[in-house]
């Protein structure tokens, strides 16, 4: 049974993910991880770029370390993990700071602000790159806090809960695309709505709904925000 969306006034902590919520960028991630894996046998690239699109949410640290030991099954050679994170990450400062802002993004975090309830983000993409893609955008100045990768995002999502005591895990939402944002949630006692225009593993996320009964909307413009303003 699908839970209905909370009311947003009773939201006193909001979490967002960024790859796919508050960034249309889920495809040029997955055309970097398709970049850095280029040179190796498509037998082994091809299962690892689909399972890739169903790892979202996770960081590129663990997908690396997935690509060797599920995939190439060894270790990498010295050098290779670090060269393959650079080229990786080199592909992602040069084209993150490109990527369209969500629809909806910009009017929900500016209603957001005008009732000074705190906003982070949580997510798996590396958390200076991240934070620089942001500020580039300007979308940096409206959360409290950007945390991302190599932590993993359940530890993310803990830590801002721990920032606000005075705040029940119940009291927070997380805004998210992939199943990793979920188990974030799940894992802290945090409510999940789902974001699905922007996601690139639809029938993945499809089952896990039906699983767990979290509410879905297309974007963040999906909101009932407007409703409420004052």
């Amino acid at each position: 049974m699908i839970q209905a969306l909370p009311p947003l006034d009773g939201v006193k902590l909001w979490i967002f993910d960024c790859d796919g919520v508050l960034l249309d960028s889920n495809t040029m991630k997955t055309r970097a991880f398709e970049k850095v894996v280029a040179d190796y046998p498509k037998e082994v690239t091809v299962p690892f770029l689909a399972y890739q699109k169903t790892a979202f949410g996770m960081s590129r640290f663990r997908t690396m370390d997935a690509l060797f030991e599920n995939y190439l099954k060894r270790a990498p050679e010295p050098g290779e993990k670090e060269s393959l994170l650079d080229l990786f990450a080199t592909y992602c400062r040069d084209n993150y700071p490109r990527q369209p802002v969500t629809a909806g993004t910009v009017d929900f975090l500016d209603w957001l602000s005008t009732r000074s309830v705190p906003a982070y983000v949580a997510s798996g993409s590396e958390q200076e790159e991240l934070r620089s893609a942001l500020s580039i955008i300007g979308l940096a100045a409206q959360f409290r806090g950007i945390l991302g990768s190599p932590r993993k995002k359940a530890d993310l999502v803990a830590d801002i809960l721990a920032l606000h005591p005075d705040i029940a895990p119940g009291e927070a939402l997380l805004l998210g695309d992939a199943r990793a944002d979920y188990e974030a949630a799940d894992a802290n006692g945090v409510s999940f709505v789902q974001i699905s225009a922007y996601g690139v593993d639809p029938e993945g996320m499809a089952q896990l709904q039906a699983q767990q009964g979290f509410p879905q909307l297309a974007t963040l413009a999906d909101l009932p925000f407007s409703k409420e303003l004052p």
